[in-house]
């Protein structure tokens, strides 16, 4: 798994480690010290549950098996809920089909790229 800083570099790896943070604090009511400390556990492992989300490519993991697995890369388009869910594609196929898959299918996956949207500017 590529580090999350050379991903994003590492302001924005920071600022999105923060915002995990801080949402694990809003609904589990954890102490912010022990959030944070959570997410960049989970975050260093690549757990997809914690950090899929839309502007990702995941890469099929070398020691996984093709045949388990739905393509060798997997670009993520939208997280949804209730089961944990995302929309996804292979970006290596031209037909663009976008498929709903359990979040579980981004274990046999590293995260490869992460596109974020512009940071907002601030002052």
């Amino acid at each position: 798994m590529l580090a999350l800083d050379l991903l994003l570099g590492p302001e924005r790896a920071a600022a999105v480690l923060r915002e995990l943070a801080d949402d694990l604090v809003h609904q589990d009511h954890l102490d912010a010290d022990v959030a944070l400390r959570m997410v960049c556990e989970r975050a260093t492992d690549g757990d997809p549950l914690l950090i899929a989300g839309p502007g990702q490519v995941w890469a099929l993991r070398d020691d996984a098996d093709l045949d388990d697995a739905p393509s060798r890369r997997l670009a993520v388009h939208a997280r949804l809920t209730c089961d944990p869910r995302v929309l996804v594609s292979d970006p290596d196929d031209e037909t663009g089909q976008i498929d709903e898959l359990l979040i579980d299918v981004l274990d046999l996956y590293q995260l490869d790229t992460w596109t974020l949207e512009p940071a907002a500017p601030t002052h």
